[in-house]
C-alpha cells in the first residue's frame, strides 16, 4: 500500500461550489439606478459606504450607511472594523468608487496645502485607489463578505496590437488603473436600460466596445437588476454537475 503523505498546511482539495464572498463592479451613467440596485441587498446584512451624498434612493429603506467625509484615516479605520471586528454585515457596497477617487484626490492635495492637484497628487491618488480597492476586495476571502463597487462609466481609448485605436466603455477610474481593477474583481456588470420599455438589466458579457465579465458560471449574460439573486446564482452553481448546453445567447430582460 502506498504511503499517504500529509498535505502541507493550507492545502485542500477544491470544492464544487464557491465558498467565499463575491466581488463585483456595477457601473453605468449617473442616475441609472446603481444606488437603488444596492438597496436590493438585505437591510440588516448590508453596509453602504456613501461617497457622493446620493443616498436618496435608500431613504426609508432602513439600510445602514457610512458617510465618507473626513480623511483617509477615517476610511482606514472603517476598513479595519470590517476586517477585524464582529459585525452583522455580509455585504459591503462602495457607492461609488468614481466619486471616492475624486474624494481621495481632494483629501491629498488639500492636506498638502494646495488649491489644485498636480501630477504627484494624481499619481498618489491612483496608488491609494488600487490599495484600498484591493483591501476591500479581499474581504471576500478574509470575512466571506460580498463586496460591490458602484462606479460611473467613461470611454477609454485603447491602442490595438494590430494597430489603430478603439474606444471602450469602462468603469470611471484613472485609465492606467481601470483595467487592472477590473481584473481584480470576480465580475464587472454594466447597468443598462432597454430603451423601448425603460426596463433595466445588467450586462455581464463584454463586447469590443463595452467592458463586462463574470469569471464564474451561474449568471446569464444579461440579468435582472437584483443583487441577491445574482450572488445566489454565482455561489449556488455546482461545478460537479454536468453543464446543460445552451440554446443560444440570452437576450436582455424587457
Amino acid at each position: 500500500m502506498a504511503k499517504v503523505s500529509k498535505l502541507y498546511e493550507g492545502i485542500k482539495p477544491m470544492g464544487s461550489t464557491i465558498d467565499r464572498g463575491i466581488s463585483m463592479i456595477i457601473y453605468g451613467d449617473p442616475g441609472r439606478g446603481k444606488t437603488h440596485l444596492a438597496g436590493t441587498l438585505p437591510v440588516d446584512e448590508t453596509i453602504i459606504v456613501n461617497t457622493e451624498a446620493g443616498y436618496g434612493p435608500l431613504l426609508g429603506s432602513g439600510h445602514h450607511v457610512f458617510n465618507l467625509k473626513e480623511d483617509l484615516a477615517q476610511l482606514e479605520k472603517f476598513y479595519q472594523y470590517l476586517r477585524c471586528e464582529a459585525h452583522p454585515y455580509k455585504n459591503a457596497v462602495i457607492d461609488n468608487i468614481s466619486e471616492m477617487q475624486d474624494w481621495i484626490l481632494r483629501v491629498i492635495y488639500e492636506g498638502r496645502g494646495k488649491d489644485f492637484p498636480e501630477v504627484k497628487e494624481h499619481g498618489d491618488t491612483s496608488t491609494k485607489m488600487k490599495e484600498y480597492l484591493t483591501l476591500f476586495r479581499d474581504l471576500t476571502t478574509e470575512r466571506n463578505m460580498n463586496v460591490i463597487f458602484n462606479a460611473w462609466e467613461y470611454p477609454i481609448d485603447i491602442e490595438r496590437t494590430e494597430g489603430g485605436v478603439i474606444t471602450k466603455t469602462y468603469p470611471k477610474l484613472y485609465p492606467k488603473i481601470t483595467i487592472d481593477i477590473c481584473g481584480k474583481v470576480d465580475a464587472v456588470g454594466r447597468l443598462e436600460v432597454y430603451e423601448k420599455t425603460g426596463d433595466r438589466f445588467i450586462r455581464f458579457v463584454g463586447t469590443t466596445k463595452i467592458m463586462a465579465k463574470c469569471q464564474f458560471k451561474g449568471v446569464d449574460e444579461f440579468e435582472e437588476p437584483n443583487l441577491p439573486n445574482i450572488i445566489a446564482k454565482i455561489k449556488g452553481f455546482n461545478y460537479a454537475k454536468k453543464e446543460e448546453k445552451s440554446n443560444g445567447v440570452n437576450e436582455p430582460v424587457h
